[in-house]
């Protein structure tokens, strides 16, 4: 018996008021509009599909730096629902932001490049500095998006600030956003050698295996070889719910079909070991034995 944990569902409150937006352009509002979907929708969700627990992803696109709502969601099923925030590493009070929203249940931190913002200081920064090393002062696991066209200069800075920050857990989304032209492919030239850095874990989502599904390939011959390389207690899985396309169940069940052939072992790792591990989703929630479901 293992926990299910979804470690990439992105919720949107339909209560525009109490948690506004960005400014957004009008046909972002409505594709926000149209993909609502609350902490409560999540649970519901949840529930019926087998899912124990979920971290809930701040939707940078959308919030910004502004993690209220996913922090005020988590307070509805604490021992289900877990905060990863977004953090401006690019700003003065980052160290300070940062603890205001650990205070508030945060589990993890997230780092991504903001749209029509050139360049990695975002990441890793002159000024990036203080966030990574309260990260590495309280263990506190930074996850780490990077688009295509920014994954090889984004790879290479981040092997530099691995080395200077080796007990930082860090989360790489996506399988790194690395694109496959073979069935047997696995882990590229760029990400295998992350392999050799043990506070390297991998999520995979409904973005890459939508991708590899859609090319024809099998996921799962291309998760064994990412299991071959890095081992199944470095690999988690998410949905990406309110980001990519499909219902919940559609995307639960993506996730399910591509360790369906993978050992029982490996299938409970992939599906909720690692993300519970380096969460800590044990400590940061109460009761966890309640939350137990089948793999």
């Amino acid at each position: 018996m293992n926990a299910i944990v979804d470690s990439h569902a992105h919720v949107l409150s339909g209560d525009f008021e109490a948690f506004p937006t960005l400014p957004l352009p009008e046909e972002m509002k409505q594709r926000c509009r149209a993909s609502e979907f609350s902490a409560e929708r999540l649970l519901q969700q949840m529930d019926e599909n087998g899912v124990g627990m979920a971290l809930m992803v701040q939707r940078s696109q959308v919030y910004g730096f502004d993690n209220h709502y996913i922090c005020s969601a988590a307070a509805i099923a604490p021992d289900r629902l877990f905060p990863v925030v977004a953090i401006d590493a690019t700003s003065e009070s980052q160290v300070e932001d940062a603890i205001f929203w650990l205070e508030r249940g945060a589990v993890g931190f997230r780092l991504m490049q903001r749209p029509g913002i050139p360049g990695l200081d975002w990441l890793g920064g002159e000024m990036a500095s203080p966030l990574w090393r309260l990260a590495q002062e309280r263990q506190v696991p930074i996850c780490v998006h990077l688009f295509p066209a920014m994954r090889p200069e984004g790879l290479q800075l981040l092997a530099r600030l691995v080395a200077d920050y080796p007990d930082v857990p860090v989360v790489i989304d996506h399988l790194s956003n690395q694109s496959y032209s073979d069935p047997l492919d696995g882990p590229d030239a760029l990400i295998a050698p992350f392999a050799d850095m043990p506070n390297i874990a991998l999520k995979f989502t409904a973005i890459p295996l939508a991708r590899i599904v859609g090319d024809g390939f099998d996921p799962m011959a291309i998760l064994q070889r990412f299991i071959a390389r890095f081992g199944a207690d470095r690999l988690m899985w998410g949905t990406d719910i309110s980001q990519s396309p499909g219902s919940y169940e559609e995307l639960v069940e993506l996730g399910r079909s591509a360790v369906a052939g993978l050992s029982e072992p490996h299938r409970a790792l992939l599906l909720g070991g690692t993300a519970a591990r380096i969460y800590a989703l044990d400590k940061a929630g109460s009761n966890v034995d309640l939350l137990r479901k089948t793999v």
